[in-house]
C-alpha cells in the first residue's frame, strides 16, 4: 500500500510554487503590518481599534486551527480569552515591587499554559463527540467559565473584575499602548505565517485529510485523535495570547469582556476572511471590528449593520474575501493567457 507520506508528497514544481507563494505572502503581509503601525500612531483611538482587532484575530487564528484545519466547532474560545487576560491580572496582583514585574512576565507562560492545560482536559472529556453535540458541549463550558468569572468575587474580583494591572518593563524600558500595538501585530505576523506553513506540511495536510475523507485518513495510518487534540490545545494557547494582550493594554480585566458572544463574532472571522489561509481569520477580525466598533456611515449599527453585510458576503463569497479575490486573479490570469488555476491557497 502507498504510504501517507508518498501519497500526499507534493510534486517537485508544485512544492516550489507553494514556498515562493509562502514567502510572498509573508513579505506583502509584513509590508501590510508596517503599514498599520505607522497609520495607527498615538492615536488612542485608533490603538483601541488595532487592540481590539489583535485580539480578535488571535482568536481567529486559534479557532482556525481545529475549525478548518480538523473540522472541529469548538465553542469555548471566550473562556481561553479569559484565562489569557485573568492570569496577567491575578498574578501580577501576587507580587509587590521588584517582584511584581517578575510576576507579571512569569504570566504570560502561565496563561498559555494553563490554557492549553484546559483545552486539553476539556478536548479529551469530548473526544467522542462532533459537530453539533462538540459545539454545544464546549459553548456550556465557556458559558460555566463566565459565570465563574461573574461569581467567583475572591479570585476574579466578581462582576466589577480586577484592576491594576501595571506595564510591562523591559531592561528598563516600560512597554505602553503603542509599544504593545506593535507587538501586537508583530505577533499576529508570526503566527499566521507559522500556521500557513504547518498548513502545508505533512501534519496540517493529515489534519486536512481527516476532515473532508476520515475512512481514507483512518486506512492511512493518520493518528486522527492525537492530532485533533493537537489542534484543540494549539488553538487555544494562540486564543489565551488575545486575553494577555488585551490584559496588558487595558490595565483592568472584566467578567463582561469575555461573554460567549464573543466566540459568536469569532466564528464569522475565518469564514468571512475565507478559511483557505490563517490571514482570512486575521482579515475576517479586521472585518468584524471595523463593522461592528468603527462604522461611521450610520449612527449606532452595531451587530444590525455587521450582520446584514457579513450575510452579503457569505451569499457573494461562499469561499471569503481571500478566495473572492483568488478567483478574481485566476480569471484574469486565464483571460490574459498566462495560465494558472486560480482559486486562491490550497
Amino acid at each position: 500500500m502507498t504510504s501517507f507520506a508518498h501519497a500526499h508528497a507534493d510534486p517537485r514544481p508544485n512544492a516550489v510554487t507553494g514556498k515562493r507563494r509562502l514567502r510572498t505572502e509573508a513579505l506583502v503581509t509584513a509590508a501590510i503590518g508596517l503599514g498599520v503601525v505607522l497609520f495607527v500612531g498615538d492615536s488612542a483611538y485608533l490603538q483601541d481599534l488595532a487592540i481590539l482587532t489583535i485580539a480578535y484575530a488571535f482568536l481567529g487564528m486559534g479557532m482556525y486551527l481545529p475549525l478548518a484545519l480538523g473540522g472541529q466547532l469548538s465553542l469555548a474560545y471566550n473562556a481561553y480569552f479569559a484565562i489569557g487576560a485573568y492570569s496577567v491580572a491575578i498574578m501580577s496582583g501576587l507580587a509587590t515591587g521588584p517582584l511584581q514585574q517578575l510576576a507579571l512576565w512569569a504570566s504570560i507562560p502561565a496563561g498559555v499554559a494553563t490554557a492549553m492545560a484546559t483545552a486539553a482536559v476539556l478536548g479529551f472529556a469530548t473526544r467522542k463527540l462532533s459537530g453539533f453535540h462538540l459545539a454545544v458541549a464546549t459553548l456550556m463550558f465557556g458559558i460555566a467559565v463566565h459565570t465563574f468569572l461573574v461569581h467567583s468575587d475572591s479570585l476574579t474580583g466578581g462582576p466589577t473584575g480586577l484592576g491594576g494591572i501595571p506595564r510591562l518593563v523591559l531592561f528598563g524600558w516600560e512597554l505602553g499602548r503603542s509599544e504593545l500595538v506593535t507587538a501586537g501585530i508583530v505577533s499576529i505576523w508570526v503566527v499566521a505565517t507559522l500556521i500557513a506553513r504547518f498548513r502545508v506540511s505533512l501534519a496540517g495536510i493529515a489534519l486536512r485529510v481527516q476532515r473532508e475523507a476520515p475512512a481514507a485518513a483512518a486506512a492511512s495510518g493518520v493518528p486522527r485523535t492525537a492530532l485533533k487534540m493537537y489542534a484543540l490545545v494549539a488553538g487555544a494557547a494562540i486564543a489565551s495570547l488575545a486575553g494577555i494582550l488585551f490584559a496588558l493594554m487595558n490595565q483592568f480585566v472584566l467578567p463582561e469582556s469575555f461573554g460567549p458572544k464573543v466566540v459568536f463574532l469569532v466564528l464569522f472571522m475565518p469564514i468571512l476572511g475565507g478559511m483557505s489561509t490563517p490571514w482570512g481569520a486575521v482579515l475576517g477580525a479586521v472585518l468584524v471590528v471595523y463593522f461592528t466598533f468603527g462604522f461611521d456611515l450610520f449612527q449606532g449599527p452595531g451587530a444590525l449593520t455587521f450582520g446584514v453585510l457579513a450575510l452579503l458576503v457569505l451569499l457573494l463569497a461562499p469561499t471569503g474575501i481571500i478566495g473572492l479575490v483568488g478567483q478574481f486573479f485566476g480569471w484574469t490570469r486565464r483571460r490574459l493567457g498566462l495560465g494558472g488555476k486560480g482559486g486562491g491557497h490550497e
